[in-house]
């Protein structure tokens, strides 16, 4: 995971632990309305609801757990708390409410999305906890609402903002999306030339190819990926002077590890970023790609990014010669 500029953070704490009267009556007249399993948009973010549980302490049920998914639809890396991300509030059928900061597990679980920084169309699915000082299992949860401050987030013209007034979400929990209704707008798939495993791909400026992927550790908290790079330039050059982008290890559920989420996977990135090419040369490392705690799901493609609108003003550089020179390597097939 990836971390918030101290500012960043400032300014979601600020936000995550408002009164929950206030924030409820922010949003009225801004919802966009959805139900589980739909891909909700707001110009910035997708997300979907995909699951409603009890929360459990022991035997004893304390509140409500929401599975969310969230997805970047803009075109560059940021994190939910850039948009200025509120107080999740869990409606019950009785017209009661939770809001997520009345507990510590409640706000923990919003930090844990507040701060997580997504690359552009990457995914995350995490559990939003809704804990009460007391809970009648018999009354279910009706809806979720997810909140932002836009009226404070145009102030921050760098960010990207929200193509609608409707930016904030009130999602059903008794009504479920399909077909034409499960999806909107938005995280549109990184466009790539497409390959299997050990199969050579080329950009005009490296030849990549993967060839293994292993789990990390024993519990597994990762995966790593066995890649070779073969440089094309005629001239010595590392990786790093060639802006080369974020890599993304893409899960079975649309979930995406990143190759700069966590010290361990930085450094392993940062073999490749350093390493210095002779003209012709190649180059073999393991990319780490760790989430804590860890997703069992299947690893499915390995996304490999790079810059070439930055590279073309570098014009004593070597340049790609394919656009976009990115690559998508499908890990269920082999070359």
């Amino acid at each position: 995971m990836r971390y918030l500029s101290k500012p960043a953070i400032a300014l979601v704490m600020t936000a995550l632990f408002v009164a929950a009267g206030t924030l409820h009556s922010s949003g009225a007249g801004m919802m966009s309305e959805g139900c589980m399993k739909q891909w909700m948009f707001n110009g910035v973010w997708r997300v979907q609801v995909t699951k409603v549980e009890p929360f459990m302490d022991g035997s004893q049920q304390v509140g409500w757990q929401v599975t969310e998914s969230w997805r970047n639809g803009t075109r560059q890396e940021i994190a939910p708390g850039d948009s200025l991300l509120k107080d999740e509030v869990l409606e019950l059928a009785d017209g009661s409410s939770i809001t997520a900061s009345t507990s510590n597990s409640g706000s923990m679980s919003m930090a844990t999305i507040a701060s997580h920084g997504l690359a552009q169309a990457a995914q995350f699915t995490y559990v939003q906890v809704f804990r009460a000082a007391s809970v009648n299992p018999a009354v279910k949860p009706k809806a979720v609402t997810i909140l932002f401050d836009g009226d404070r987030l145009s102030q921050f013209k760098s960010r990207p903002q929200f193509t609608t007034h409707k930016y904030n979400y009130r999602i059903t929990l008794d009504c479920e999306a399909s077909g034409a209704h499960s999806a909107q707008g938005g995280s549109f798939e990184i466009p790539a030339a497409q390959g299997c495993m050990n199969q050579w791909m080329s950009n005009g400026l490296w030849r990549v190819r993967a060839t293994a992927i292993a789990p990390v550790d024993n519990p597994q908290i990762g995966w790593q990926v066995t890649e070779d790079w073969t440089s094309l330039a005629h001239q010595q050059i590392a990786a790093g002077d060639t802006n080369i982008g974020v890599q993304q290890l893409v899960l079975a559920n649309g979930d995406t590890l990143e190759s700069d989420a966590g010290v361990r996977s930085t450094g392993s990135f940062g073999q490749l970023v350093q390493h210095m090419f002779a003209p012709g040369s190649s180059f073999t490392y393991q990319q780490l790609f760790l989430q804590i705690p860890f997703n069992p799901e299947k690893p499915v493609k390995l996304i490999v990014t790079f810059d070439a609108a930055t590279q073309k003003k570098i014009t004593y550089r070597p340049q790609y010669k394919v656009d976009p020179p990115n690559v998508r390597i499908n890990l269920e097939c082999t070359k």
